[in-house]
């Protein structure tokens, strides 16, 4: 009985670990070519933007936020596109893109700077006050962050053109 168990389990090691094998290659595989696919899609839209095609770099990198909900760039990705909205004033999709990036990735400091630069929308819009509001819950909240000591300068010359 105990030399029938033993071949049983043999041959079960046999009939299954092959088969295993290949689905766990393939399942690298995947991952490898997802990866890659995420690498290209972002790259694409970093090489429009050094060709200077900011339309065709926002509508890619657009694409690749709405394919890769969990892309390696995506904090890069809302950054560019908020950069160029933020370059051509049209602060308002700046903001949608910052305010993305900041509520997806606010515990990094790629979150903070999107935060930082939220007021810096609200303030070339016109609303100084909702920026003060930004500029300092970032002095509260982030202390330790290089854009506390920033939003600190913001503060400041916001008071200087108050007087």
């Amino acid at each position: 009985m105990h030399k029938l168990k033993m071949t049983l389990a043999i041959l079960a090691l046999c009939i299954i670990t092959p088969a295993a094998l290949p689905a766990a290659d393939e399942k690298e595989g995947d991952r490898s070519l997802d990866v890659l696919a995420d690498d290209l899609k972002f790259q694409n839209g970093v090489y429009f933007i050094g060709l200077k095609m900011y339309d065709k770099a926002l509508e890619t990198l657009n694409e690749y936020l709405e394919i890769y909900y969990t892309g390696n760039h995506r904090h890069e990705a809302y950054k560019l596109i908020a950069d160029i909205y933020f370059n051509r004033m049209e602060y308002f999709k700046a903001i949608q893109n910052y305010q993305a990036l900041y509520e997806e990735f606010s515990g990094t400091d790629s979150g903070v700077e999107a935060y930082y630069h939220l007021g810096l929308c609200y303030n070339k819009m016109g609303y100084e006050k909702k920026a003060a509001e930004i500029f300092n819950e970032i002095i509260e909240n982030h202390s330790d962050s290089i854009y506390a000591q920033q939003a600190r300068l913001q503060l400041d010359v916001l008071q200087v053109l108050e007087e």
